[in-house]
């Protein structure tokens, strides 16, 4: 069990996502491990996932939005579009 408070795909579960529609995260559940996360929303626009990617810091840089930020979020749009949102 981990606390959902922590880590980049814990932030978005509970509504927090940052100006750029992801959340990033160094060492918050693992030391030297480093993610960044955008929401799933469901038809009525609720958070009902997380998507993202996470890595060793000496791979993902201490700054992973920077990185993956932008891909993560495509990833996300493609699931609404897949829907048909």
């Amino acid at each position: 069990v981990l606390p959902v408070d922590r880590g980049s795909a814990g932030h978005v579960l509970i509504g927090e996502t940052g100006s750029k529609g992801w959340v990033a995260s160094v060492a918050e559940r693992e030391v030297g491990v480093a993610s960044v996360s955008a929401p799933v929303r469901g038809a009525d626009g609720s958070v009902i996932a997380a998507i993202g990617v996470s890595g060793p810091i000496e791979r993902t840089t201490r700054n992973p939005g920077r990185r993956y930020g932008d891909a993560v979020v495509d990833v996300q749009r493609g699931l609404h579009g897949a829907r048909g949102d």
